[in-house]
């Protein structure tokens, strides 16, 4: 088939930008710009983060007034905040503090009001109006239940209980689940029984996807959408084993479900590669398709901290050129019909050059009809809305909290921040882009080394330590500084299969 060149996607772009200029509201310009202080100036990104994420560790209002005091007189008052809120902070550090039964309430409802586009109260009348309104819009809504930390099962059976009476909502046709929010004893040496436990919760969950159909605009009932997400390296072979194994159960042929397939790893190319063995193989034998939610990763951090601590191989790609590289390759392959057809493909993405492309790639390859754009709800909301003028599919990945887990959802927040603000990420340029700007030569640029490095990408795991080999992960020449030998990673199947060798012998 024919190509898809660099300057196809570089004036689609500039279309787009010029569509994105003309639909947003004055008041997200206003926001926008707001970002934009806030992105140029780390001081502020690093004190915003602070205050987010401690306003959601510490609960002693006292605590966490003088805790506030000490980060705004450290990092100054945020350059991003009006003049309003600039007196209001500026009293709070004179004096204010003092009177933290007061203060403390004050600012942790101006925390979740300034955040309400971001994450969305569970409420349920303003759940119901915000799902009303998108789907007045024609965009549609992936649904993410935040709450506490699974730590023990008592946390996993309320995550568990919460999304299946999510799933009886009428309202609600989408959500993303997460295994480690359902099950909180995985153990990378207990994997079968792991397994076992999680298709059982899982198939009672795709059961009441079809037990409580939505209906849609034509007055049509269809089963409900479950897609399952994918989170740190660790567990990503059981979320696939999982999600391949209860879909191949009879009851579940005619239930489309989605996955998420993580462009930041150097493997995801097999996990793609499974995944569209089976999802082919499904439909010949007259299965429902599945669906391939292709993001470029948002684990970052975390893989990095636990690399560094347990002495493996960061498991994902080491710089954003060959992380939108490894995308383009994947949307290559994905966007054939032969396998369009058979798994379908959430394009998630804010970058312009990656939806273009992939824009551009669907419609010469005619599988326009299985392809939908995801973006993060919040994010530019003008975006989605543009997205829809040109006719195309949109769904906005939406996390959705109650009031009383409002703060532990801050860590959402924090994470988001970080990922979105990254020096290499598109969003930290977004915001004001104009074409042949500086940022917007500099994403240009980013894109067009991306395309050229596609085809160069080679599927191949960072983690490959072999405990049956007895091979060290990382040999070291003679005369090195001593260096510990890594953590047995059991997360790698060898290496579960040497431990079942010794428990055997």
């Amino acid at each position: 088939m024919e190509r898809i060149t660099t300057q196809e996607v570089i004036d689609w772009g500039k279309l787009f930008l010029d569509k994105s200029e003309k639909e947003i509201t004055a008041e997200e310009l206003k926001e926008q710009k707001k970002y934009a202080i806030l992105i140029q100036n780390p001081n502020d990104k690093a004190l915003l983060s602070k205050m987010l994420d401690e306003s959601s560790q510490i609960r002693d209002n006292k605590k966490l007034a003088r805790r506030m005091k000490l980060l705004i007189e450290r990092y100054g008052v945020p350059e991003f905040f009006g003049t309003a809120d600039n007196i209001l902070l500026h009293l709070f550090t004179s004096f204010g503090y003092w009177f933290d039964f007061i203060s403390m309430p004050i600012f942790k409802k101006r925390l979740r009001s300034d955040t309400s586009k971001v994450i969305i109260n569970e409420k349920p009348s303003l759940l119901t109006q915000h799902l009303n309104s998108r789907r007045s819009q024609q965009i549609g809504q992936n649904v993410n239940l935040l709450g506490e930390v699974v730590l023990g099962d008592g946390e996993a059976e309320k995550r568990y209980l919460h999304y299946l009476e999510a799933l009886k909502d009428p309202k609600i046709n989408y959500i993303s689940i997460k295994i480690s929010g359902i099950y909180a004893q995985i153990n990378a040496l207990n994997y079968a029984k792991n397994k076992t436990e999680l298709c059982s919760l899982l198939a009672r969950i795709y059961k009441q996807a079809m037990d409580y159909p939505y209906v849609n605009d034509k007055g049509e009932k269809e089963n409900k959408f479950v897609n399952l997400d994918m989170e740190e390296y660790k567990d990503t072979e059981l979320t696939l084993d999982v999600f391949k194994t209860v879909l191949s159960y009879p009851e579940f042929k005619n239930l489309s479900a989605g996955i998420v397939v993580q462009a930041y790893l150097p493997d995801a190319w097999d996990f793609q590669t499974e995944l569209l063995e089976f999802a082919r193989k499904r439909v010949e034998e007259g299965g429902a398709p599945l669906k391939m939610r292709l993001v470029k990763g948002a684990n970052l951090q975390m893989e990095s901290i636990v690399s560094s601590l347990k002495g493996w191989q960061n498991p994902v790609l080491d710089t954003k050129i060959k992380v939108d590289a490894n995308y383009l390759h994947i949307l290559d392959r994905a966007l054939q019909p032969e396998n369009a057809k058979a798994l379908r493909v959430g394009v998630a993405s804010h970058n312009f050059f990656s939806i273009g492309y992939a824009y551009l790639l669907g419609q010469r390859n005619g599988v326009d009809e299985f392809v939908t754009f995801e973006m993060l709800e919040g994010m530019a909301n003008h975006l989605p809305r543009v997205m829809r003028q040109l006719g195309k599919q949109i769904i906005l990945y939406t996390p959705v909290v109650n009031d009383e887990h409002f703060l532990n959802a801050v860590s959402y927040l924090v994470r988001r921040l970080d990922e979105n603000t990254g020096v290499d990420n598109f969003l930290s340029y977004s915001f004001n882009l104009k074409v042949d700007s500086k940022q917007w030569n500099f994403l240009q640029k980013q894109f067009e080394e991306a395309y050229q490095l596609k085809h160069q990408m080679i599927s191949k795991p960072k983690r490959n330590q072999n405990r049956l080999t007895n091979e060290r992960e990382f040999p070291l020449p003679e005369n090195t500084i001593f260096k510990n030998e890594p953590d047995t990673n059991f997360d790698l199947r060898q290496n579960r299969e040497w431990a079942d060798e010794i428990r055997k012998s």
